[in-house]
């Protein structure tokens, strides 16, 4: 995903979609809009909005202590009934702390969990499990690029299952204990 970002390709692939969908028009600056060309695009962009919307879902009210773990005693009580007890009580101790609200200004959201999580595992691990669920493309990216290289135009009908597998496990087979194993069956071969 970054690699495509960075070479404009989602950029691309944006305005190809919306080109397809809606044909869009670039008015002049005297040029009106009519209400036809108004609806279809707000109709557009409001699609484009549910599908975000689907893909990265808003943070549900029930997390706010994630966004802010220094809320008031309402704010934990609150809170308290979704939580277990010790995490719930490790809630209270960043909450009391001075020194990790300094800390929070100072840090983004995830590394503040990060920095927190040696003396309360459980709740920064809970945290954190809500803020990066997709901590890399990597092995997406590298099933796609063995996928590319095994089906080419020549092997486009083959069965990859196996031979995917075998491309991005990280085991090395040992090749000469394979053949040494494998016993020659005709004398001429």
């Amino acid at each position: 995903m970054d690699r495509w970002l960075k070479t404009g390709s989602v950029q691309r692939k944006l305005n190809e979609k919306s080109d397809a969908t809606v044909k869009v028009h670039r008015p002049d600056a005297d040029e009106e809009l009519d209400g036809g060309t108004v609806a279809a695009f707000k109709e557009h962009l409001q699609g484009f909005h549910f599908q975000l919307g689907r893909y990265f879902p808003e943070l549900d009210a029930g997390f706010e202590w994630i966004r802010n773990p220094f809320g008031d005693k309402t704010h934990i009580e609150h809170v308290s009934s979704k939580l277990p007890p010790r995490q719930v009580d490790s809630l209270v101790d960043i909450a009391s702390d001075g020194t990790l609200r300094t800390t929070f200004r100072e840090k983004s959201l995830t590394d503040f969990w990060v920095h927190v999580q040696p003396e309360h595992p459980e709740l920064a691990d809970a945290a954190l499990k809500q803020l990066m669920p997709f901590p890399t493309t990597y092995n997406c990216e590298a099933g796609f690029s063995a996928l590319v290289g095994l089906k080419t135009k020549q092997r486009n009908r083959i069965n990859v299952d196996c031979d995917m597998r075998l491309k991005l496990s990280s085991l090395d087979p040992d090749i000469v204990s394979l053949m040494s194993q494998h016993k020659q069956h005709h004398s001429s071969h």
